[in-house]
């Protein structure tokens, strides 16, 4: 979100993944981070009127075409890794499945979620993004 959204700290999540893409490095997501993104931008507009509508159809539309250039793992893939995450640490299986992602990969997981990061840190490389 803080890279289609003016959020606080939305530079540093944007500088990190310029400075990625830069360096042709492959960046990954899961199939559930597009609907859970566009869900955000509803909340933002609908909920929390924050968010004009025409702001977040340019923002969901910002954030398709990030996501086209994304390699994206499938949930159906990653279940059995999330499930054992999700029940073992006590994490929703929308956060274990980034987890599980980043384990399967052997890569870092970036994050702006404390309590994401505070539970990956625990088992995979991971990067707190300021909130």
């Amino acid at each position: 979100m803080k890279l289609v959204l003016k959020e606080q700290n939305s530079g540093q999540a944007r500088e990190t993944v310029n400075d990625f893409l830069q360096k042709d490095y492959t960046l990954h997501t899961v199939d559930t981070a597009l609907p859970e993104a566009l869900n955000a931008i509803w909340k933002h507009t609908n909920i929390h009127k924050d968010l004009k509508p025409e702001d977040a159809k340019h923002a969901a539309k910002d954030l398709t075409t990030i996501h086209s250039k994304l390699d994206i793992l499938t949930t159906s893939e990653l279940t059995e890794e999330t499930m054992n995450i999700a029940l073992n640490q006590n994490i929703p299986v929308y956060d274990a499945l980034y987890v599980a992602a980043a384990q399967k990969l052997k890569a870092t997981l970036y994050t702006a979620d404390q309590k994401l990061y505070n539970t990956a840190q625990k088992t995979i490389n991971a990067k707190l993004l300021k909130p």
